[in-house]
């Protein structure tokens, strides 16, 4: 008789009678994410992203923070919600963001690709994002910081 509880096989079928062999070693990853103190902050944009989280599309903007001390090289990042059919709504946080990097408002279907914000020093507002599970506030280890906006354009 087995000293163990079985387990289900890979397969989803039959019971395995031995743990060890279908056992799993899992490993984080990435590291947690970066948490600074809220306020503004000099940052340059160092990549983009975009993909779905939660079944939204998104895109992700990658700042690296320039400020001198303990938080110079940290990464940061800016969440904008894209429209499923690429379309994008004049009153969207990225239509105004966009615009304001840009110095002016696009044209009528004009491409507006987020390579606008490679490489360029912006002037940004952090904030403290507290994550719940269900209706519980997880511990201060899993809060992080992202971009709310960007102030303004440093070149």
């Amino acid at each position: 008789m087995p000293t163990h509880s079985p387990v289900l096989a890979p397969s989803g079928g039959e019971m395995a009678n031995n743990v060890n062999e279908y056992e799993k070693e899992y490993k984080a990853a990435e590291d947690y994410k970066t948490l600074i103190p809220e306020g503004l902050w000099d940052v340059e944009c160092i990549g983009y992203n975009d993909g779905f989280y939660n079944r939204t599309p998104k895109l992700v903007l990658d700042f690296e923070l320039i400020n001198e001390g303990p938080y110079q090289g940290e990464h940061v990042a800016m969440f904008f919600n894209m429209p499923y059919d690429g379309c994008i709504p004049t009153g969207s946080k990225y239509y105004k963001t966009w615009s304001k990097v840009n110095g002016k408002l696009p044209s009528r279907n004009a491409k507006m690709s987020p390579r606008i914000f490679l490489n360029k020093l912006f002037k940004v507002k952090t904030r403290t994002v507290v994550p719940k599970d269900g209706n519980n506030i997880l511990p201060p280890e899993f809060h992080y910081s992202i971009v709310e906006s960007i102030i303004e354009c440093l070149f």
